[in-house]
C-alpha cells in the first residue's frame, strides 16, 4: 500500500472517491484493491473503506481507467448511474482528430469533473474518425437531469482539429435520452478558434427506463471448472423477465476459483423468483462447473433508524447526597423510505457440460427463500411427417409457456432415436 497526504478544505464526512490514470506509459493497467481515507491525526479505525477490486486497464474488466467508489457495503456498484455517451464526428473534409476528447455533464443535483474519453464500447480503437460514431460509458454518481454538456479535446496530435457533428447521451436508468447539435469545428485554425464547447439538449426523448442489477457467479475450484465459452442469463420476476443478458468483460472470466461480478441495466422484473443461465459451448474446454449465482438490485422501502435523545436530570442532594447527575437515554425509532440493496441467492453446484452429469449446458436455479415452485421434468414428443423430404438435420429449438413463466428455448439434443427427426418418425 502507498500513503499519500492531501491538504484541502474540510470536507465532512467523506462519501465518495474518484480514482483513475492517464491510461500512459507501457503496461499502464492497474488492480485495485482499496482505497483507504481517514483524516489526519484521527486513529486507524476511523478510516473509511472504499473498497474496488477491479481493473483500471483498457483491455480489462469493462476497460474503464477511472472509477468512482463508495464506502465498503453490499451491492456497492448499483449506486453509481450509467451515462452512454454517443459522439458523432462530421463528414466535412478533416473532421477526423488524432486529439484526446474530454466532457463534463452538468446536471440538477451536481456535475461530474471533466472526464478523458479514453476506451470506448464500440472498440473501433482509432476514435474520432471522420462520419463515425463513438460511444462511451462514463459511470458516475446520479447527477439527476442533465442541463447542459461541456465537450473538447487537449490540441494534441497532427491532426488536432476535429469537426463534432453530434452528441447524444441515454441514461437508461432514468428513460431519458438527451440529443446534443452540435455541426461545428473544434479547432485553432478554424470558425472561431475554440477547441471546447458548451451544448444544451435540444430534445430529450423518453426511453425504455431500466435499473441495475450486480451480478455475482462464483465458479468452482475443481479441476477443469473453468470454461472459455460465452456466457448468457436471464432473469425472471413476478411482473416480467429480462431480455436474454450476455456476460462479458474484456477480462477471462469464468477461470477457476473466481468470483465474477457483472452490471447490467435490464427491466425492473420486479421480485426475483427464478433465474435462467447457460452458456453457447464454444471454444476449447467449454464445460464449466457453476457454483452459485448472487443478484443484488436496489428497492426502495421503510427503513426504522434510531434518533438518541439524551435527557438529564437532577435528583435533590440533600435526599441522597451520593447520587449524582444521571442521564438517561430515550431512543426514538422513526421510519424512513430509502434504498435498500436486495439480494437474491442462486445455489447451483453442477456442471453445465456436454461430458458431465445429464450433458446440459443450460440450467434453471430457483432462489434458497423459494418454497411455491419447484423444479420439473417435462417430456417431449415430436412426431415429423410423412410426406417426402419432411425430415431434417437441422437443430430443433422449443419454448414452452405456463401460467408461471417458460422454460426459455431449448435444443432438442438428446432422443430416442440417434437420428432425429426423420421422415414419419
Amino acid at each position: 500500500h502507498d500513503e499519500f497526504l492531501i491538504e484541502s478544505v474540510f470536507l465532512g464526512q467523506v462519501c465518495r472517491v474518484r480514482v483513475g490514470h492517464d491510461g500512459r506509459g507501457g503496461g499502464c493497467g492497474w488492480y485495485l484493491d482499496k482505497v483507504l481515507v481517514r483524516e489526519e491525526g484521527q486513529p486507524e479505525s476511523s478510516a473509511i473503506e472504499f473498497p474496488c477490486f477491479r481493473w483500471l486497464d483498457r483491455n480489462e474488466d469493462d476497460g474503464q481507467i477511472v472509477r468512482e467508489l463508495v464506502p465498503a457495503g453490499d451491492g456497492v456498484r448499483l449506486f453509481n448511474v450509467s451515462y452512454h455517451i454517443a459522439i458523432k464526428t462530421g463528414s466535412v473534409n478533416g473532421a477526423s482528430s488524432d486529439s484526446r476528447v474530454f466532457v463534463k455533464l452538468y446536471g440538477e443535483k451536481g456535475d461530474t469533473d471533466k472526464v478523458i474519453l479514453a476506451v470506448s464500447d464500440n472498440d473501433l480503437r482509432n476514435y474520432f474518425e471522420t462520419a463515425r460514431t463513438d460511444i462511451f460509458t462514463l459511470d458516475t454518481y446520479d447527477i439527476g437531469k442533465i442541463n447542459r454538456l461541456l465537450i473538447g479535446h487537449t490540441n494534441e496530435g497532427l491532426r488536432a482539429g476535429w469537426f463534432l457533428d453530434s452528441v447524444q447521451i441515454s441514461v437508461p436508468v432514468h428513460g431519458m435520452q438527451y440529443m446534443f447539435p452540435s455541426h461545428r469545428w473544434l479547432c485553432k485554425d478554424e470558425a472561431d478558434g475554440k477547441v471546447e464547447v458548451e451544448i444544451y439538449p435540444s430534445e430529450v426523448l423518453e426511453i425504455e427506463k431500466l435499473i441495475n442489477y450486480e451480478i455475482t457467479v462464483v465458479t468452482g475450484d475443481m479441476r477443469s471448472a473453468g470454461t472459455n465459452a460465452n456466457v448468457f442469463c436471464q432473469i425472471y420476476g413476478d411482473e416480467r423477465k429480462t431480455e436474454i443478458l450476455a456476460l462479458k468483460s474484456r477480462s477471462n472470466n469464468f477461470e477457476r476459483g473466481t468470483t465474477e461480478i457483472f452490471k447490467i441495466e435490464a427491466l425492473d422484473v420486479g421480485k426475483i423468483y427464478k433465474i435462467r443461465i447457460f452458456h453457447d459451448g464454444k471454444g476449447i474446454g467449454d464445460g464449466w462447473f457453476l457454483e452459485m449465482v448472487d443478484i443484488r438490485r436496489l428497492m426502495m422501502a421503510m427503513v426504522q433508524i434510531e434518533v438518541k435523545r439524551e435527557e438529564t436530570t437532577k435528583k435533590d442532594k440533600k435526599k441522597d447526597k451520593k447520587k449524582k447527575k444521571k442521564e438517561e437515554e430515550e431512543v426514538e425509532i422513526i421510519e424512513e423510505l430509502q434504498e435498500v440493496v436486495e439480494t437474491f441467492t442462486f445455489p447451483c453446484n453442477r456442471w453445465l457440460a456436454r461430458d458431465e452429469e445429464d450433458g446440459e449446458i443450460v440450467v434453471e436455479l430457483l432462489t434458497e427463500a423459494s418454497e411455491e415452485l419447484e423444479m420439473n421434468s417435462y417430456e417431449v414428443y415430436v412426431y415429423t411427417g410423412t410426406m417426402w423430404g419432411a425430415g431434417t438435420d437441422a437443430k430443433v429449438y422449443i419454448t414452452i409457456y405456463g401460467e408461471i413463466g417458460d422454460t426459455g428455448e431449448r435444443w432438442l439434443r438428446k432422443s430416442n432415436h440417434l437420428n432425429k427427426f426423420e421422415k414419419g418418425q
